[in-house]
């Protein structure tokens, strides 16, 4: 639930992709014990809090580290990205999503994605979605040409990247960002943003990260604390 202190207006929104906006996090665990079965591998949940928020090319070295396996990192990732074309193609969204993300839309508040994920797997995403995907203004992916060699998150150049776009660029100062990851928690807040925190569970949780806000679902989450337009008091097509 959201803490009791003060927060600063904002003027943009950028919002993580996977496990903050689409429900994906639970599949990303099936493919990974999928991927690491052959090898006689056990993948945990603490296993997937820690690679949650890193990038797929990160992830896929990692783990052939940490796991030891006998396979380069560049063969685990294309198996593991065979296995996301078959689980990422209908996708679902997370509670609270849909209706936040055309709220700002319709009031014209400008809104990005920062996503470590590639942008071929963002389009096989949001096929289920065009509404939603075509609310943002933009969206920058995990192998965007702009970004350097191991600077995804926790580094902050995604975000900021992300506040460059607008046009006219916005202020990193101005952005609120939505994230579900400790590592893009502390990529947005490197990044000088504030950061609403919706862990997708409790191996997730920030430890001494300190959020600006943390919630349990975007349900939850009170636009006008920030200076964005609240939600209406009763739906436009109630009458009497």
């Amino acid at each position: 639930m959201a803490s009791c202190r003060c927060y600063c207006p904002v003027t943009h929104v950028i919002f993580d992709c996977d496990g903050t906006l689409m429900n994906t996090e639970s599949l990303y665990m099936k493919i990974a014990i999928e991927t690491l079965a052959p090898f006689g591998k056990t993948y945990t949940l603490e296993d997937q809090a820690r690679y949650l928020g890193k990038s797929s090319s990160v992830v896929a070295r990692e783990i052939v580290e940490d796991f030891n396996l006998p396979i380069t990192a560049e063969e685990y990732h294309k198996s593991y990205r065979q296995s996301n074309y078959t689980y990422m193609k209908d996708v679902k969204l997370l509670p609270g999503v849909k209706d936040f993300i055309l709220h700002l839309h319709e009031f014209r508040i400008p809104i990005a994605i920062a996503t470590g994920s590639i942008s071929e797997m963002i389009a096989l995403k949001f096929q289920s979605h065009p509404d939603i995907k075509n609310a943002f203004h933009h969206i920058v992916c995990g192998n965007d040409p702009e970004l350097g060699p191991d600077r995804g998150k926790p580094e902050p150049d995604i975000y900021l990247l992300a506040a460059s776009r607008f046009h006219p660029p916005a202020d990193p100062r101005k952005c609120l960002v939505f994230e579900d990851s400790p590592v893009g928690l502390r990529s947005g807040q490197a990044a000088g943003m504030q950061v609403v925190f919706i862990p997708e569970s409790e191996n997730s949780r920030a430890r001494g990260e300190d959020p600006t806000m943390v919630l349990r679902s975007m349900t939850e989450f009170q636009p006008e604390l920030f200076g964005l337009p609240a939600y209406p008091n009763c739906s436009k097509f109630e009458f009497g």
